[in-house]
């Protein structure tokens, strides 16, 4: 399996590569301090079955690295790492293509358990909840504005592609806000999501 990692701290990249070395099989492990770096290892070479990368990097930041590296390959999957844990943050990351997000505060373990769903062809987001101070009950006010603007239009039963228009959004980034918003909310549906949103009057008035 082939690994590109992509952060401006060679100690972190090197405890992250012991890390992966621990995931079963043979390895290849490629390298970079920065954006650029990485697509210069790309040129000529198989893509790498999984793209692990920083947020906070010299020159090209990791948000925008993430749509170059779409481009660039496709169908690999994209994990960012950060010691910033704004989920607004992670909301851009995840919308922009990124199939994971993993704070660098995390145990090892649960930063194994978050590979190994992504690798597994799944997504990984800690619960916003965690990201924040806690709040006691089910709160909408623990959530980011953009995130309520989702909810209060979630509430009126819209989808995920009528979020999106109406707030000049990708689809795949509202779909995103609302799988987060279920997670900081501790509910399993948009329908009790919706719920929430009415009992804590989120919607407004209007269409």
């Amino acid at each position: 399996m082939k690994f590109l990692l992509i952060d401006d701290h060679a100690l972190f990249r090197h405890g992250l590569l012991l890390l992966l070395e621990k995931l079963p099989g043979d390895h290849e492990f490629l390298q970079a301090d920065d954006c650029e770096g990485a697509f210069a290892l790309l040129d000529g070479h198989r893509n790498p079955d999984l793209i692990l990368l920083d947020l906070a990097l010299p020159g090209m930041n990791g948000l925008d690295g993430v749509q170059r590296f779409r481009e660039l390959c496709p169908t690999t999957p994209i994990v960012l790492l950060s010691a910033n844990e704004n989920p607004q943050f992670i909301m851009d990351g995840m919308g922009r293509g990124a199939h994971g997000f993993i704070p660098k505060s995390a145990k090892p373990e649960v930063v194994m358990a978050a590979l190994q769903v992504v690798l597994a062809g799944g997504t990984y987001m800690p619960s916003l909840r965690a990201l924040r101070p806690p709040v006691s009950g089910t709160d909408s006010q623990a959530l980011t504005e953009r995130q309520r603007e989702v909810l209060a239009l979630l509430a009126r039963n819209k989808s995920n592609k009528e979020i999106a228009d109406a707030l000049g959004m990708r689809v795949n980034t509202a779909r995103v806000h609302v799988s987060a918003i279920l997670k900081s909310l501790g509910v399993e549906s948009r329908e009790d999501a919706a719920r929430v949103a009415l009992g804590q009057l989120v919607v407004s008035d209007g269409a």
